[in-house]
């Protein structure tokens, strides 16, 4: 018999921090304005949609309270064990709430079951990107709301995190034989995190069948990190600044984006 496969790291991480995870969305920081932002504009794009919704990658459920309150039907799915722990904790008596474990590339529901689905935070993290999308559109209805969030591959933050600041980093860690810390918050990108175009999504998303009829950008960092770290609350008060942004002439400075499809 071939051994367990042990979880990929970032399933790990999540599992340690699940407990706190939903307390970071109100953290007065880049961090927790960038959680926070991306959560309030998912549910402006969700606006107007009804029925049943799933969160791919849910945590612990913070989008789950608005959609409840809107008259959704609402499924979570993740592959942390504790987050999805701490979703059934946190949902218990709500009967509109259901949660499972399980692998955004391989979802286990049926063709055409939802009116919307939901994917923020995950897709730039995955093995295989397509297959995650192709499943979200299988599962979804025609006509069907998809909302997925990506790194901008145009943001100077994004671009300066992912392949100078991160590779900085690994490097000094590594030749001062330094234990890399646990960060405080979450950051919108990884070390190992896929930059996205719009055009480049809007042409995956066509491949799936899914047409994408909305985008809006956030997170307005332009403190390149470790400055954002270093005067946290000036960072935020220039990003909220900026947000106005995120359909204008300077969207391409938000380091993600949310793109709203609708599925043929």
């Amino acid at each position: 018999m071939s051994p367990e496969k042990s979880p990929p790291p970032s399933v790990l991480y999540y599992d340690r921090v699940a407990h706190m995870y939903a307390g970071w969305y109100e953290a007065r920081s880049p961090g927790g304005y960038a959680l926070h932002t991306r959560r309030q504009r998912v549910l402006e794009l969700l606006e107007g949609t009804s029925g049943r919704v799933l969160d791919v990658g849910c945590g612990p459920g913070v989008l789950v309270p608005d959609l409840l309150h809107r008259g959704h039907e609402v499924w979570g799915l993740d592959a942390s064990a504790s987050m999805i722990a701490e979703c059934r904790r946190r949902f218990a008596v709500a009967d509109r709430a259901h949660f499972t474990i399980g692998d955004a590339a391989s979802l286990p529901f049926g063709d055409g079951f939802f009116d919307a689905v939901i994917c923020t935070g995950v897709i730039e993290r995955l093995l295989d990107d397509v297959a995650a999308l192709r499943e979200m559109a299988r599962v979804l209805k025609q006509g069907g709301a998809l909302l997925v969030s990506f790194p901008n591959g145009q943001s100077p933050y994004a671009l300066w995190r992912r392949f100078v600041f991160y590779p900085l980093v690994a490097f000094l860690q590594k030749v001062s034989a330094l234990r890399a810390p646990q960060p405080r918050l979450p950051s919108l990108l990884s070390a190992t995190a896929r930059l996205y175009t719009v055009p480049a999504v809007a042409v995956l998303l066509a491949r799936q069948g899914v047409d994408v009829i909305d985008v809006v950008h956030f997170y307005f960092n332009v403190f390149l990190s470790p400055l954002d770290e270093m005067l946290p609350r000036l960072a935020a008060r220039v990003i909220h600044r900026l947000e106005p942004q995120r359909r204008g002439r300077l969207r391409w400075l938000g380091a993600g984006f949310i793109v709203k499809g609708r599925k043929r």
